[in-house]
Protein backbone atom coordinates (compact mmCIF):
# COMPACT_ATOMS: atom_id res chain seq x y z
CA UNK A 1 0.00 0.00 0.00
CA UNK A 2 1.52 3.74 -0.94
CA UNK A 3 0.29 6.18 1.18
CA UNK A 4 -0.78 9.21 -1.00
CA UNK A 5 0.31 12.91 0.31
CA UNK A 6 -2.32 14.88 1.69
CA UNK A 7 -2.45 18.47 -0.96
CA UNK A 8 -0.34 21.11 0.34
CA UNK A 9 -1.98 24.25 1.73
CA UNK A 10 -1.50 27.83 -0.53
CA UNK A 11 0.64 28.94 2.12
CA UNK A 12 2.79 26.10 1.91
CA UNK A 13 3.09 25.78 -1.83
CA UNK A 14 3.33 29.68 -2.26
CA UNK A 15 5.37 31.41 0.05
CA UNK A 16 5.12 35.39 0.93
CA UNK A 17 7.79 35.95 -1.19
CA UNK A 18 7.23 34.13 -4.32
CA UNK A 19 3.30 36.07 -4.17
CA UNK A 20 4.91 39.51 -3.85
CA UNK A 21 6.49 38.39 -6.85
CA UNK A 22 3.94 36.77 -8.54
CA UNK A 23 1.60 40.13 -7.34
CA UNK A 24 4.19 42.73 -8.99
CA UNK A 25 4.43 40.72 -12.46
CA UNK A 26 0.46 40.58 -12.25
CA UNK A 27 -0.12 44.53 -11.84
CA UNK A 28 2.18 44.98 -14.51
CA UNK A 29 0.29 42.41 -16.55
CA UNK A 30 -2.59 44.21 -15.83
CA UNK A 31 -1.27 47.74 -16.35
CA UNK A 32 -0.02 46.58 -19.75
CA UNK A 33 -2.86 45.11 -21.04
CA UNK A 34 -5.70 47.29 -19.14
CA UNK A 35 -7.25 49.07 -21.72
CA UNK A 36 -7.75 45.58 -23.81
CA UNK A 37 -10.04 44.61 -20.74
CA UNK A 38 -12.70 47.46 -20.88
CA UNK A 39 -12.76 46.68 -24.42
CA UNK A 40 -13.47 42.77 -24.08
CA UNK A 41 -16.03 43.45 -21.32
CA UNK A 42 -17.93 45.54 -23.96
CA UNK A 43 -17.87 43.14 -26.67
CA UNK A 44 -19.05 40.46 -24.64
CA UNK A 45 -22.08 42.63 -23.19
CA UNK A 46 -23.12 44.10 -26.42
CA UNK A 47 -22.66 41.27 -28.89
CA UNK A 48 -24.79 37.95 -28.01
CA UNK A 49 -22.11 35.88 -30.48
CA UNK A 50 -19.84 36.35 -27.30
CA UNK A 51 -21.91 36.82 -24.13
CA UNK A 52 -20.49 33.55 -22.78
CA UNK A 53 -16.79 35.38 -22.95
CA UNK A 54 -17.26 36.21 -18.70
CA UNK A 55 -17.47 32.65 -18.12
CA UNK A 56 -14.19 31.62 -19.69
CA UNK A 57 -11.80 33.29 -17.11
CA UNK A 58 -13.92 31.79 -14.62
CA UNK A 59 -13.75 28.42 -16.08
CA UNK A 60 -10.03 28.82 -16.96
CA UNK A 61 -9.38 29.36 -12.61
CA UNK A 62 -11.51 25.92 -12.66
CA UNK A 63 -8.95 24.13 -14.84
CA UNK A 64 -6.12 25.11 -12.71
CA UNK A 65 -8.49 24.60 -9.65
CA UNK A 66 -9.07 20.79 -10.82
CA UNK A 67 -5.03 19.97 -11.44
CA UNK A 68 -4.23 21.69 -8.07
CA UNK A 69 -2.54 18.56 -6.80
CA UNK A 70 -0.08 18.45 -10.07
CA UNK A 71 0.45 22.39 -9.70
CA UNK A 72 1.58 21.90 -5.97
CA UNK A 73 3.51 18.46 -6.67
CA UNK A 74 5.63 19.73 -9.76
CA UNK A 75 9.03 21.66 -8.96
CA UNK A 76 9.33 25.10 -9.58
CA UNK A 77 11.94 27.12 -10.86
CA UNK A 78 12.76 29.98 -12.68
CA UNK A 79 13.44 29.54 -16.60
CA UNK A 80 14.88 32.54 -18.34
CA UNK A 81 13.71 30.86 -21.26
CA UNK A 82 10.11 32.23 -20.53
CA UNK A 83 11.61 35.97 -21.01
CA UNK A 84 11.66 36.27 -24.89
CA UNK A 85 8.29 35.01 -25.09
CA UNK A 86 6.81 37.17 -22.56
CA UNK A 87 8.88 39.86 -24.78
CA UNK A 88 7.75 38.65 -27.88
CA UNK A 89 4.27 38.57 -26.67
CA UNK A 90 4.55 42.13 -25.89
CA UNK A 91 6.43 43.27 -29.62
CA UNK A 92 3.10 41.17 -31.21
CA UNK A 93 0.58 43.70 -29.39
CA UNK A 94 2.96 46.54 -30.49
CA UNK A 95 2.81 45.49 -34.00
CA UNK A 96 -0.84 44.61 -33.54
CA UNK A 97 -2.26 48.19 -33.01
CA UNK A 98 0.40 49.70 -35.25
CA UNK A 99 1.07 49.14 -38.28
CA UNK A 100 -1.13 46.28 -38.53
CA UNK A 101 -4.16 47.66 -36.53
CA UNK A 102 -5.81 44.41 -35.91
CA UNK A 103 -7.60 44.29 -31.91
CA UNK A 104 -8.06 40.27 -31.99
CA UNK A 105 -4.01 39.95 -32.67
CA UNK A 106 -3.27 42.62 -29.61
CA UNK A 107 -6.09 40.57 -27.53
CA UNK A 108 -4.08 37.09 -28.79
CA UNK A 109 -0.63 38.58 -27.81
CA UNK A 110 -1.43 38.54 -24.08
CA UNK A 111 -1.45 34.93 -24.49
CA UNK A 112 2.36 34.55 -24.79
CA UNK A 113 2.62 37.10 -22.31
CA UNK A 114 0.76 34.92 -19.73
CA UNK A 115 3.19 32.29 -21.05
CA UNK A 116 5.76 33.40 -20.64
CA UNK A 117 5.47 34.45 -17.03
CA UNK A 118 4.52 31.21 -16.00
CA UNK A 119 7.57 29.62 -17.84
CA UNK A 120 10.08 32.32 -16.16
CA UNK A 121 8.67 32.22 -12.54
CA UNK A 122 7.66 28.68 -12.27
CA UNK A 123 9.64 26.48 -15.09
CA UNK A 124 8.93 24.16 -17.50
CA UNK A 125 7.00 21.60 -15.41
CA UNK A 126 4.19 24.54 -14.00
CA UNK A 127 3.34 25.53 -17.32
CA UNK A 128 3.26 21.85 -18.44
CA UNK A 129 -0.03 21.87 -16.50
CA UNK A 130 -0.88 25.46 -16.83
CA UNK A 131 -0.49 25.75 -20.81
CA UNK A 132 -3.86 24.69 -21.30
CA UNK A 133 -6.25 27.31 -18.85
CA UNK A 134 -3.99 30.14 -20.85
CA UNK A 135 -4.61 29.31 -24.20
CA UNK A 136 -8.37 28.38 -23.49
CA UNK A 137 -8.64 32.31 -22.95
CA UNK A 138 -7.98 32.71 -26.67
CA UNK A 139 -12.00 31.31 -26.84
CA UNK A 140 -13.06 34.79 -24.79
CA UNK A 141 -11.59 36.84 -27.64
CA UNK A 142 -13.68 37.63 -30.64
CA UNK A 143 -13.02 37.00 -33.48
CA UNK A 144 -13.10 39.66 -36.53
CA UNK A 145 -16.15 39.68 -38.37
CA UNK A 146 -14.63 38.50 -41.95
CA UNK A 147 -13.18 35.37 -40.38
CA UNK A 148 -16.84 35.00 -38.47
CA UNK A 149 -18.57 35.21 -41.88
CA UNK A 150 -16.42 32.80 -43.02
CA UNK A 151 -17.14 30.12 -41.11
CA UNK A 152 -20.91 31.33 -40.80
CA UNK A 153 -21.31 31.25 -44.37
CA UNK A 154 -20.86 27.83 -44.77
CA UNK A 155 -22.66 26.39 -41.81
CA UNK A 156 -25.81 28.49 -43.03
CA UNK A 157 -26.03 26.70 -46.29
CA UNK A 158 -25.25 22.94 -44.09
CA UNK A 159 -28.45 24.46 -42.24
CA UNK A 160 -30.08 25.11 -45.21
CA UNK A 161 -29.51 21.88 -46.43
CA UNK A 162 -30.24 20.04 -43.47
CA UNK A 163 -33.76 21.73 -43.30
CA UNK A 164 -34.87 20.94 -46.55
CA UNK A 165 -33.81 17.11 -46.86
CA UNK A 166 -35.73 16.90 -43.24
CA UNK A 167 -38.68 18.71 -44.32
CA UNK A 168 -38.63 17.06 -47.44
CA UNK A 169 -38.82 13.37 -46.04
CA UNK A 170 -42.22 14.65 -44.67
CA UNK A 171 -43.82 15.76 -47.92
CA UNK A 172 -42.91 19.80 -47.49
CA UNK A 173 -42.42 21.43 -50.78
CA UNK A 174 -38.84 23.70 -50.44
CA UNK A 175 -36.63 24.82 -52.84
CA UNK A 176 -32.83 25.90 -51.74
CA UNK A 177 -30.69 28.16 -52.81
CA UNK A 178 -27.58 28.68 -50.48
CA UNK A 179 -28.62 29.28 -47.57
CA UNK A 180 -32.26 30.41 -49.08
CA UNK A 181 -35.60 28.83 -48.46
CA UNK A 182 -39.08 29.00 -50.55
CA UNK A 183 -41.54 26.82 -48.68
CA UNK A 184 -44.69 25.81 -49.50
CA UNK A 185 -46.88 25.86 -46.57
CA UNK A 186 -50.41 23.43 -46.70
CA UNK A 187 -52.34 26.18 -48.05
CA UNK A 188 -50.40 26.71 -51.08
CA UNK A 189 -49.11 29.57 -49.83
CA UNK A 190 -45.51 29.94 -50.32
CA UNK A 191 -42.97 31.41 -47.74
CA UNK A 192 -39.13 32.84 -48.49
CA UNK A 193 -36.90 32.12 -45.86
CA UNK A 194 -33.64 32.98 -45.50
CA UNK A 195 -30.86 31.47 -42.51
CA UNK A 196 -29.19 34.28 -41.65
CA UNK A 197 -26.01 34.88 -39.68
CA UNK A 198 -27.72 34.59 -36.26
CA UNK A 199 -28.83 31.34 -37.41
CA UNK A 200 -25.52 29.50 -38.25
CA UNK A 201 -24.89 28.09 -34.91
CA UNK A 202 -21.83 29.97 -35.02
CA UNK A 203 -22.63 31.42 -31.26
CA UNK A 204 -23.81 27.53 -30.07
CA UNK A 205 -20.58 26.13 -31.77
CA UNK A 206 -18.10 29.01 -29.77
CA UNK A 207 -19.74 27.41 -26.53
CA UNK A 208 -19.58 23.86 -27.16
CA UNK A 209 -16.16 24.02 -28.02
CA UNK A 210 -14.89 26.15 -25.27
CA UNK A 211 -17.06 23.44 -22.84
CA UNK A 212 -16.01 19.86 -24.89
CA UNK A 213 -11.86 21.22 -23.96
CA UNK A 214 -12.60 21.83 -20.41
CA UNK A 215 -13.71 18.53 -20.27
CA UNK A 216 -10.94 17.02 -22.66
CA UNK A 217 -8.52 18.60 -19.98
CA UNK A 218 -10.43 17.68 -16.79
CA UNK A 219 -10.75 14.11 -17.45
CA UNK A 220 -7.97 11.44 -17.28
CA UNK A 221 -8.49 9.93 -20.35
CA UNK A 222 -6.03 9.22 -23.88
CA UNK A 223 -5.15 11.70 -26.40
CA UNK A 224 -7.13 10.43 -28.83
CA UNK A 225 -10.02 10.03 -26.93
CA UNK A 226 -9.67 14.12 -25.99
CA UNK A 227 -9.13 15.03 -29.78
CA UNK A 228 -12.58 12.97 -30.78
CA UNK A 229 -14.45 14.82 -27.55
CA UNK A 230 -13.22 18.34 -28.71
CA UNK A 231 -13.93 17.64 -32.72
CA UNK A 232 -17.28 16.22 -31.86
CA UNK A 233 -18.78 19.99 -30.89
CA UNK A 234 -18.81 20.34 -34.38
CA UNK A 235 -21.05 17.90 -35.85
CA UNK A 236 -22.74 18.25 -32.16
CA UNK A 237 -23.54 21.41 -33.18
CA UNK A 238 -24.44 21.36 -36.63
CA UNK A 239 -27.13 18.43 -36.35
CA UNK A 240 -29.11 20.55 -33.52
CA UNK A 241 -29.04 23.76 -35.39
CA UNK A 242 -30.51 21.98 -38.32
CA UNK A 243 -33.57 20.52 -36.38
CA UNK A 244 -33.86 24.22 -34.73
CA UNK A 245 -34.21 25.66 -38.43
CA UNK A 246 -36.05 22.50 -39.20
CA UNK A 247 -38.50 23.23 -36.26
CA UNK A 248 -38.72 26.68 -36.79
CA UNK A 249 -39.41 26.33 -40.81
CA UNK A 250 -42.21 23.89 -39.82
CA UNK A 251 -44.30 26.69 -38.56
CA UNK A 252 -44.39 28.73 -42.06
CA UNK A 253 -45.66 25.38 -43.25
CA UNK A 254 -48.42 24.84 -41.20
CA UNK A 255 -49.03 28.64 -41.91
CA UNK A 256 -48.17 30.36 -38.65
CA UNK A 257 -45.19 32.32 -39.42
CA UNK A 258 -45.86 34.61 -36.00
CA UNK A 259 -44.63 31.84 -34.33
CA UNK A 260 -41.50 31.16 -36.66
CA UNK A 261 -40.53 34.16 -36.37
CA UNK A 262 -40.37 34.76 -32.98
CA UNK A 263 -41.10 32.93 -30.07
CA UNK A 264 -40.38 29.34 -32.03
CA UNK A 265 -36.82 30.40 -33.30
CA UNK A 266 -36.11 31.46 -29.66
CA UNK A 267 -37.13 28.78 -27.81
CA UNK A 268 -36.31 25.63 -29.68
CA UNK A 269 -32.51 27.46 -29.52
CA UNK A 270 -32.87 27.32 -26.31
CA UNK A 271 -34.54 24.01 -25.26
CA UNK A 272 -31.89 21.97 -27.95
CA UNK A 273 -28.96 22.78 -25.53
CA UNK A 274 -30.38 20.43 -23.54
CA UNK A 275 -29.91 17.11 -25.91
CA UNK A 276 -27.00 18.76 -27.45
CA UNK A 277 -25.39 18.82 -23.76
CA UNK A 278 -26.43 15.29 -23.21
CA UNK A 279 -25.01 14.42 -26.59
CA UNK A 280 -21.39 15.69 -25.58
CA UNK A 281 -21.86 13.51 -22.40
CA UNK A 282 -22.54 10.20 -23.76
CA UNK A 283 -19.84 10.30 -26.37
CA UNK A 284 -17.80 11.03 -23.22
CA UNK A 285 -19.10 8.04 -21.46
CA UNK A 286 -19.22 6.26 -24.78
CA UNK A 287 -15.00 6.52 -25.07
CA UNK A 288 -14.66 5.88 -21.80
CA UNK A 289 -16.38 2.60 -21.47
CA UNK A 290 -16.36 0.87 -25.02
CA UNK A 291 -12.44 1.59 -25.41
CA UNK A 292 -10.52 0.62 -22.13
CA UNK A 293 -6.76 0.57 -22.55
CA UNK A 294 -5.77 -2.26 -20.09
CA UNK A 295 -1.63 -1.99 -18.99
CA UNK A 296 0.37 -4.94 -19.39
CA UNK A 297 1.22 -6.14 -16.02
CA UNK A 298 4.62 -7.51 -15.38
CA UNK A 299 5.22 -9.73 -12.54
CA UNK A 300 8.28 -11.69 -12.19
CA UNK A 301 7.05 -14.33 -9.78
CA UNK A 302 3.98 -15.09 -12.52
CA UNK A 303 6.57 -15.84 -15.09
CA UNK A 304 7.86 -17.82 -12.64
CA UNK A 305 4.92 -20.20 -11.62
CA UNK A 306 3.53 -20.32 -15.20
CA UNK A 307 4.04 -24.03 -16.35
CA UNK A 308 5.99 -24.49 -19.78
CA UNK A 309 5.67 -27.05 -22.04
CA UNK A 310 9.03 -28.90 -20.41
CA UNK A 311 7.24 -28.64 -17.07
CA UNK A 312 4.21 -30.45 -18.71
CA UNK A 313 6.38 -33.55 -20.53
Amino acid sequence: MVGRDESRRFGQVFPQGTCAKVGVLAILFCGLNFWQFGKLAGLWQHDANWSHGFLIPLFSLYLLYVRWDELTAAKRRVCLWGLPILLGGIAFMVVSVHPIGNSWFAQLSMIPMLLGLVLYLAGAQILRVAWLPIVYLALAMPIPDILYQDIALPLQNLAAWGTTGILQLFGVEIETTASNLTIKSISGKEYPLLVVEACSGVRSLMAFVALSVAMAYIDDRPTWQRVVLVASSLPITVFCNIIRVAVTSTMFVIDRPELGKDFMHTFVGMALLVPALLMLLGLGWLLRNLFVEHEEEHDPESKAERPTAEDGA
